[in-house]
């Protein structure tokens, strides 16, 4: 939180916020390694990095993330989109988490991204939950097919998954 606003302030005065794009830009990148504790630690670092955008940065980000092309990466969207929920669950709820949901979900429906999507979903489901006020700031916010999507993503918890 306060630790990645202060590096950020840093990074964006000296050069107009080149440096903080080139640590988002090489992060990002780093979501679609082939080592998944890699992909793990880009995704734990990328989070405050994204909590400091816009609501409109954060939400062209969840549209780019879900949008794949045949070569493009299915880690990097899901590890992506886990950075984006991540962080909203860090910030309370804002205004693109609906955006990030629906992409997650848009992801999720890809053989490859199923398990993960569901991890990730259920981990901010299990955050949410954890005060319920959160949760029904959470429940208020999103809309009723959000909820449906946040809901069927996290899918069925198993011991062995």
């Amino acid at each position: 939180g306060a630790t990645a606003l202060r590096h950020d302030f840093v990074m964006r005065m000296p050069d107009g916020g080149k440096a903080s794009r080139l640590c988002r830009d090489a992060l990002v990148n780093l979501l679609a390694d082939k080592r998944v504790e890699v992909r793990i630690a880009s995704q734990t670092a990328l989070a405050p990095l994204l909590s400091l955008e816009s609501t409109e940065a954060c939400k062209k980000q969840a549209r780019s993330f879900a949008t794949l092309g045949p070569e493009d990466s299915v880690d990097k969207a899901v590890h992506g989109l886990g950075a984006l929920l991540r962080a909203a669950g860090n910030l309370g709820v804002p205004p693109w988490l609906g955006a990030v949901i629906e992409a997650l979900s848009k992801v999720g429906r890809r053989s490859e991204a199923k398990k993960e999507v569901e991890r990730t979903v259920q981990a901010f489901m299990k955050q949410q939950q954890q005060s319920r006020d959160l949760w029904k700031r959470c429940q208020s916010r999103l809309t009723e097919s959000q909820m449906d999507l946040l809901k069927a993503g996290q899918g069925t918890m198993s011991y062995y998954s």
